[in-house]
């Protein structure tokens, strides 16, 4: 019983968030409501929009890219900064390093960083490799969304190297060791032990840092290009368009990016069945 009125409570305010935004996507509440006249018009109007697919789209490209590549260094630093060696010690601090960073602030860094007035640009210029700091690639407002990804990428890293280094600490060393024991190679033992165990441990928090990516408003308004839009930018648009029937088409947004979230969680319920039943006899 208290656990399902903790549940209950957790998930009350995202209902009531859920309710209204449908409410005034039915165009019930909200800016440019009709009270009593419910409509699936903005739906149609929103749904029928390229620029909201195309931003859609940009935006699931970027999460899902940043994410991978935030896994996969993620699992490169639990696997190699292992034990309670100085070298493993610092090594896990540098990658813990940027956790506490604020996304506004991250932002703002991978503009100073990564501009094509920034540091990099500067110190290709000062090593000659370019004639004027300009001719730096574009990797902040490119449509491509590469200095985009990999702010976000050094962002979420840090967070994902926590809980694989956990994962790897209280579930993998185990049967490593029984492997290894049994006569397997370490390199068998990596790929058939250290990496599924890995995998079905970060999992989870994968499709955390995903859903919050793609929803990230902060550094998406200093780094995301104004075409295609980012579905949190295109949202705020909306939101704050001047014509108030045209804010209405915010609500069915939101509830266009919580159809991305649960999507990605069903995805991750999907291969954690896979996995149970493929693992049991």
């Amino acid at each position: 019983m208290a656990g399902a009125l903790a549940a209950a409570l957790l998930a009350a305010p995202v209902l009531v968030g859920v309710g209204y935004a449908t409410l005034g996507a039915l165009g019930l509440v909200g800016p440019g409501s009709r009270e009593g006249e419910a409509s699936l018009s903005r739906f149609a109007g929103v749904l029928g929009d390229p620029a909201v697919w195309e931003g859609t789209v940009w935006t699931l490209w970027v999460a899902g890219a940043s994410t991978l590549l935030a896994t996969l260094g993620a699992a490169l630093v639990a696997v190699r900064f292992r034990g309670k060696g100085w070298v493993a010690r610092a090594g896990r601090g540098l990658a813990f390093l940027p956790l506490p960073v604020p996304h506004l602030a991250a932002g703002v860094g991978a503009v100073l960083v990564l501009g094509q007035s920034g540091l990099l640009a500067r110190m290709a210029y000062h090593l000659g490799w370019i004639h004027v700091p300009a001719d730096m690639p574009a990797l902040v407002f490119d449509p491509a969304g590469i200095g985009f990804i990999l702010a976000l990428t050094w962002k979420e890293l840090p967070f994902l190297a926590l809980v694989a280094v956990s994962v790897l600490e209280t579930r993998g060393t185990a049967l490593e060791e029984t492997a290894l024991g049994l006569g397997a190679s370490r390199v068998s033992t990596l790929f058939r032990i250290t990496w599924p165990v890995l995998w079905r441990g970060m999992l989870p928090a994968a499709v955390a840092v995903f859903t919050f990516v793609a929803g990230s408003y902060e550094a998406a308004v200093l780094l995301a290009p104004s075409h295609p839009l980012a579905l949190p930018l295109l949202t705020w648009e909306r939101y704050t368009d001047v014509g108030l029937a045209r804010r209405g088409d915010a609500y069915v947004l939101a509830l266009l990016g919580l159809a991305v979230a649960v999507l990605a969680v069903m995805v991750h319920e999907w291969l954690r069945a896979r996995h149970d039943g493929g693992a049991s006899p």
